[in-house]
């Protein structure tokens, strides 16, 4: 009886794994995708109501107009389409023909897409230059303060890295796309007078004590700004953030008159 109920087990089991996959799990439905239904989306595709560009389908590409954004990988499987970066996303397809492709996005709109015929429209998708939105972003700062005496001359350099940060958000069409951040390198100069008494080049990494490892690995080194300054120390904040997005963390940097450091999170 037991070696029959193991049996029974195992066999529901399978068979609840085989309905699962016969469903749409994703490598499954990449395996058995419609070659067909791909050939069809090959083109250039516009918003039937807007007119405005919306993808361009090339081999197993699917690339934007907005020249940042970078391209997904997809495939068809019943009625779905999957897209997939760093993530995989799934859109129900409501209809698709040589012209008509139509399909509900992450809010369960519906998009509405017709074949472009003018070849104009492919010069939308050729400006596509696969660089990091920030990547000639430079930020410089002098602050001058005294305070009691004392005279603080704070220099900030940021610039950014070689570090790459795929961050994801939604286009104009409801669709997950995906851009290119690079991390940034904080240089901050701190002098007393015409005396350096801190320099330092800050990565992000340093404060994955105080950040969550969750938002630190989606997040870059944004900037680092002055606060203010009292006799015996100099303060400023470290901004750890979401590219693009009001997401934060901010740590306090407390540099001493004799140059020593401390963190913390604000």
């Amino acid at each position: 009886m037991k070696k029959d109920g193991l049996y029974m087990l195992l066999a529901a089991i399978v068979a609840i794994t085989m309905v699962g996959c016969k469903d749409g799990g994703s490598r499954y439905a990449l395996d058995h995708q419609d070659k067909e239904a791909k050939r069809m989306l090959q083109g250039v595709w516009v918003n039937s109501e807007e007119g405005n560009p919306a993808i361009m389908v090339k081999g197993d590409s699917i690339l934007f107009p907005d020249t940042s954004s970078l391209p997904a990988f997809f495939w068809i499987y019943k009625d779905s389409i999957y897209l997939q970066g760093q993530n995989i996303s799934r859109y129900h397809i409501t209809k698709q023909a040589e012209h008509v492709f139509r399909f509900e996005n992450q809010s369960g709109e519906e998009v509405k897409l017709v074949k472009g015929s003018d070849g104009m429209m492919n010069k939308a998708f050729m400006q596509y230059r696969p660089y990091a939105l920030n990547i000639f972003r430079t930020l410089d700062s002098d602050t001058t303060a005294t305070v009691g005496g004392v005279t603080y001359v704070c220099r900030t350099h940021i610039e950014p890295t070689s570090d790459r940060l795929i961050a994801t958000s939604f286009n104009n069409e409801g669709i997950e796309v995906e851009n290119m951040y690079l991390d940034n390198d904080a240089r901050l100069d701190v002098s007393v007078g015409q005396r350096r008494v801190y320099s330092h080049h800050f990565r992000k990494q340093e404060f994955s004590t105080l950040v969550p490892d969750g938002f630190m690995n989606k997040s870059i080194l944004r900037d680092i700004q002055y606060n203010h300054a009292d006799t015996g120390a100099v303060y400023f904040d470290a901004v750890i953030g979401v590219p693009d997005a009001s997401s934060a963390y901010v740590v306090e940097l407390k540099v001493t008159k004799e140059g020593k450091l401390t963190k913390r999170l604000r």
